[in-house]
């Protein structure tokens, strides 16, 4: 007998619904990103620039690339599970969740093993400098070992945010923050393993989470229950989730992919400012959390309110789910404006020209943040309603094409650095124009054949 989860975003006030689901989403984030500012601090502290520029930068942006494309296909398999939720096809979202991790298990080993191979090719690619190379290359491997057990992860907490659970893998991520941290000066100020320290220390978090979500996974009454015996992919459904997932994937990937080539050009500055650069991406991932989240909101609202034929309610929840952003954002300004000097102060205290640097990073950027906010919401809306073709064509010649030119024609050979982030500000804008006059012509709403009309026993 299968559980039906009352955890519906179909019913009730929308604002309502879409901060209680997505507050524990992005207060998982902020205790991941706490764990990862812990690195950069502990790394700073203990280690020195070289070393905190090493685990950010370049290796980051490798991390993601390849992160990126495999969790592309998990949003398309957690689209397919919120419409089948919404639309309470429960057995048909039973199959979707076996298959889910089928493909999870299989996609974690290949990323751990062209990922461990390519470290030290990545890293020479993108001109890695000599003093950050074998640090940023320690730190790569050691991260891969623990891709396996983080999509096992991901692909638990997709499934139960699809469903409507926000709060367990809040949970989850909060043990491993505070897990993580204790491992991070143990093993890098106590026992003095440096870069290697870190890297270790993430890994156990990482492993710990997993094991935990998947307990739950096993042991829950719920539809989504993970039975050995069920764990099997339904051919139809795999299909499905690679024609939602590919474009997402494709889209993530666009993304790291024009922030690579970003790479390329930050890593022909002196190191004081690839590290302010590091620094203020341990410091803006705020933002970059708190949008996420929303957009994480916004595709299950979507999704399963798109499975329940509610379209007039998934276009009040674009307008509450913008304006709830702006507000945040507004007040990550004041924060970062205000405090801004002091939390470069935690990764180098003793370097006053790597706080300048971030400094100047940060007052340029900061207001154009209203210029991004509009593509994750608008991503979010119409990827749930199961058009994620669209953000991959957007960020493909809007974010990659601008950043290209721009970077090309107006930045070979410069020195100064703030002209080089220029293109984030310009992409953002054209970007969000675009997926601004989509979103108004309404082709994202079906006139028929919903994504999951059709049964998998059909």
């Amino acid at each position: 007998m299968i559980s039906k989860s009352k955890e519906y975003i179909t019913e009730g006030p929308i604002w309502k619904s879409i901060i209680t689901f997505m507050l524990p989403i992005m207060l998982g984030m902020f205790f991941q990103q706490l764990y990862n500012t812990v690195d950069a601090i502990v790394v700073g502290r203990y280690v020195g620039k070289e070393a905190l520029a090493a685990v950010g930068g370049g290796t980051t942006f490798f991390i993601n690339l390849l992160l990126g494309f495999c969790g592309g296909l998990s949003t398309g398999a957690s689209i397919i599970i919120s419409q089948f939720f919404g639309a309470k096809k429960f057995r048909d979202l039973c199959s979707a969740v076996h298959t889910f991790f089928i493909l999870s298990f299989v996609m974690g080993i290949v990323v751990t093993l062209v990922g461990i191979s390519l470290s030290e090719f990545a890293m020479n690619l993108i001109n890695t400098p000599s003093d950050i190379y074998p640090n940023a290359v320690t730190y790569l491997k050691i991260y891969f070992l623990g891709i396996t057990p983080m999509f096992m992860y991901n692909t638990a907490a997709g499934v139960l945010r699809a469903t409507g659970d926000s709060k367990t893998p809040f949970y989850i991520l909060v043990i491993g923050c505070f897990l993580n941290i204790f491992l991070d000066f143990l093993f890098v100020a106590v026992l003095n393993w440096g870069i290697a320290g870190v890297g270790y220390a993430t890994l156990i978090s990482i492993i710990t989470g997993a094991v935990l979500i998947m307990i739950k996974m096993f042991t829950t009454p719920e539809v989504y229950r993970v039975e050995l015996s069920e764990l099997k992919a339904n051919p139809s459904l795999l299909r499905k989730m690679f024609k939602l997932g590919v474009p997402s994937g494709l889209y993530s990937m666009m993304y790291t992919i024009s922030n690579l080539i970003m790479m390329t050009f930050v890593n022909t500055f002196p190191t004081t400012t690839i590290a302010a650069w590091t620094a203020w991406g341990k410091l803006d991932a705020l933002f970059w959390m708190s949008v996420s989240s929303m957009g994480m909101a916004l595709n299950t609202f979507s999704g399963q309110n798109y499975g329940a034929k509610k379209y007039d309610r998934i276009k009040k929840g674009a307008l509450q789910g913008l304006l709830i952003m702006y507000l945040i954002t507004i007040a990550l300004i004041i924060l970062f404006r205000t405090c801004g000097r002091f939390i470069y102060g935690w990764f180098v205290p003793d370097e006053p020209q790597v706080i300048e640097m971030g400094i100047k990073i940060m007052l340029f950027l900061t207001p154009a943040f209203f210029l991004y906010v509009p593509n994750e919401i608008l991503s979010g809306i119409i990827g749930g309603a199961g058009k994620t073709y669209i953000s991959m064509i957007v960020t493909f010649f809007a974010i990659c094409g601008t950043r290209m030119i721009w970077l090309y024609t107006s930045c070979r050979g410069t020195t100064d650095f703030i002209k080089v982030i220029h293109c984030y500000p310009i992409s953002w804008l054209i970007s969000a124009t675009v997926f601004f006059i989509y979103y108004k012509s309404e082709k994202w709403i079906p006139k028929s054949n919903l994504a999951v009309d059709k049964t998998v026993s059909d």
